[in-house]
């Protein structure tokens, strides 16, 4: 007699099976039973023991569903733990704390080779190739990309799309090698947020582990998610004192020709050998140094603490010097690859730094809003985001000296009128000199360049162009001309063709214009210093320093760019840079002596020297510049006549298109 199916027990069935918790699981007691390294997955293939690298028990313990943290996040020299301990936790979590599972790579490359060495690993560990679906079946439940199994379903994809991370709910994610992910995903923000987001609906229940060697510091992912966790060190202790502490590069030693290394001890100074090692690493306890934020744990390990047969003390020994002796020749790469893929730290390749507390020292007694006597020419530069206009004003002198005039921030939502109202309020307020003279502001550089308040920013500039307020965009680029010579044209006409007098976009050279300001940073007075009132706050000078020019080499080809921490503000040094692209645009860069003098007479005819010569003029005819001498005096030199000239030649940036004449605001009387 055939068997009659009971649908009512099958469901009685499943929905009991549904409401009984998960049996409790430690994956570092579920790997030493079940685990098995397959021959393709390493050196060592066969049962899995957890003896031989016994850090590794700490951070399978905290990936377990029954510890407490949310994230595990392993800062890891190569070749030591991170993949197999995610190999361990993926089947024992397979088999017995099943759930949709995320797994994150870089690029599709390495993510199709970690699939590969997740399926020899199921078929190699029996219990858990029971529990997912046999491959190459008709409804292609396992392919390369996707795996499901009885609960779940193990996703393997690239961090570089943001339909990946958004597809699909996932109790358990598993991103590796995070340096390496791109940092915003299709614009859509971090790629780290848009993951953890689909844990959300799963609370305490989910478990997230990060792992990389770290890259560069300052630009460093899994430095950042290491930065926010306990940041937990291994500790062994000394075969000789017995007195605990961490490896570290300093204290290794060894011979000439690489054939003998010893650690020596940072308590009693002993020798200790490598076949210490293993016993060391036995009684080793992991240390953390820090509060951490609550839910984050985090693991340090360099490739001091590999397992006897593995990378020697010696060999590391032979890489470091053959990397040293790259870095005295100029090439830096071999020793980034060896901080970083060996001891497990940042590799600092900053070329150019400049320190707050430094700039903080040069501040000078005067008032936001005054105008010290070297200023000549007053600039303004406007960052705009998502709460708030922060604003810049700066006074230029002979040489492109300068002097932080006022920074204000505006709060209020660009996309309020409001708000541009009060701005446009202190753009045409004017700044008084100690003679009592007024200055206006002559040119205003305002950055259209994130998209968000693009529209807004041209609306705001595009009837103010015959007062220099004009929209910028930064192009990090080398060599490109701090502002362009001419404008793009945005606005077009229902016939489609661009409209001379509507919205114009300035591309800003911002690598040239940060190389020109950190090179005078420095100096204290002349052509080129940069001056900061006392009154500034501490935050502004943090702000001007939070950039530092990095080189760093990519497939074999050198790059040299400015960077900044992620969570760093740097709008004080942005809005320097859109002061300088300001001068540029009006050409300040191009004055000689003699356009100088003319400016100083326009802005303070009181202060004119009598007895001093007359300055020549200068006839400009297409940026050729010709200078005539002054006519010979036929009156009696002690009753000189001098007067201030009424006008100045009308200066405007070379090659220049904009289909309107610069305005200079300087004719005030």
């Amino acid at each position: 007699m055939p068997a009659v199916y009971d649908g009512g027990l099958a469901y009685r069935t499943q929905y009991a099976a549904g409401l009984t918790p998960d049996q409790p699981l430690w994956i570092d007691v579920w790997s030493n039973e079940y685990m098995r390294i397959p021959p393709e997955n390493g050196a060592e293939p066969g049962k899995y023991s957890s003896d031989r690298t016994p850090y590794a028990e700490e951070v399978m313990k905290c990936l377990s569903p029954e510890h407490p943290c949310r994230r595990v996040v392993a800062k890891v020299a190569s070749q030591l733990m991170k993949t197999q301990v995610a190999l361990n936790w993926i089947c024992g979590s397979i088999h017995q704390a099943p759930g949709n599972m995320l797994v994150l790579l870089p690029s599709l490359s390495l993510a199709k080779r970690v699939s590969g060495r997740i399926d020899k690993t199921i078929n190699a560990v029996p219990v858990v190739n029971a529990c997912v679906a046999a491959p190459r079946s008709r409804d292609s439940r396992n392919t390369i990309d996707t795996k499901e199994f009885k609960g779940g379903t193990l996703y393997i994809t690239t961090a570089g799309s943001a339909a990946n991370l958004a597809e699909i709910p996932a109790r358990y994610i598993y991103g590796d090698e995070v340096d390496r992910w791109e940092l915003n995903v299709d614009k859509e923000g971090d790629p780290i947020e848009l993951a953890e987001a689909r844990t959300s609906t799963f609370g305490r229940n989910a478990k997230i582990y990060y792992t990389s060697s770290p890259t560069l510091e300052g630009s460093s992912r899994i430095d950042d998610l290491y930065t926010v966790s306990d940041q937990r060190h291994y500790y062994v202790p000394c075969p000789h004192c017995e007195h605990l502490q961490e490896l570290v590069w300093e204290n290794l030693r060894y011979d000439d020709d690489y054939r003998y290394a010893y650690y020596k001890c940072a308590e009693c100074d002993c020798v200790i050998e490598e076949h210490h090692k293993t016993a060391m690493l036995a009684a080793g306890k992991w240390i953390a140094s820090a509060p951490g934020d609550g839910k984050t744990v985090g693991f340090h390990l360099s490739t001091l603490y590999a397992p006897a047969g593995w990378t020697s003390w010696a060999e590391l020994g032979k890489q470091y010097d053959t990397a040293k002796v790259a870095l005295d020749r100029g090439d830096p790469e071999p020793m980034q690859v060896f901080y970083n893929t060996r001891l497990a730290k940042c590799w600092d390749m900053a070329q150019e730094r400049a320190h707050a507390d430094d700039l903080k020292k040069r501040a000078e007694k005067y008032s936001l809003r005054s105008v010290p006597d070297g200023v000549l020419v007053i600039t303004a530069a406007v960052d705009v985001q998502g709460n708030r206009l922060e604003l810049k004003l700066v006074g230029w002198g002979v040489g492109l000296e300068s002097w932080v005039l006022d920074y204000v921030v505006i709060s209020g939502d660009p996309a309020e009128k409001a708000t541009w109202d009060k701005l446009e309020e202190i753009l045409q307020t004017p700044l008084v000199r100690s003679s009592g003279r007024e200055m206006k502001i002559e040119a205003t550089c305002i950055d259209a360049g994130d998209g968000n308040s693009s529209e807004e920013v041209y609306t705001f500039t595009r009837p103010k162009r015959y007062r220099n307020v004009i929209a910028i965009k930064g192009a990090s680029r080398p060599n490109k001309p701090v502002i362009a010579t001419r404008p793009t044209k945005l606005d077009v006409s229902k016939r489609g063709k661009t409209m001379q007098r509507g919205a114009e976009l300035w591309i800003v050279g911002t690598d040239t214009a940060k190389d020109w300001i950190y090179n005078r940073i420095k100096f204290d007075s002349g052509p080129g210093a940069i001056h900061f009132s006392e009154d500034l706050s501490a935050d502004y000078y943090e702000q001007m320093t939070a950039e530092r020019k990095l080189t760093r080499y990519v497939k074999g080809f050198k790059r040299t760019e400015w960077v900044k921490a992620k969570a760093a503000r740097n709008e004080a040094w942005d809005l320097m840079v859109y002061n300088l692209a300001a001068a540029h645009f009006l050409g300040l860069h191009r004055w000689r002596e003699a356009d100088w003098e003319r400016k100083k007479l326009r802005v303070d005819p009181d202060q004119q020297d009598i007895f001093a010569p007359q300055v020549p003029q200068i006839v400009r005819d297409d940026d050729q510049e010709e200078e005539q001498p002054a006519k010979p005096q036929t009156r009696p030199r002690e009753s000189p006549k001098v007067s201030a000239p009424k006008s100045i030649p009308t200066q405007q940036n070379p090659g220049q298109e904009s289909g309107f004449v610069v305005y200079h605001s300087t004719d005030y009387d």
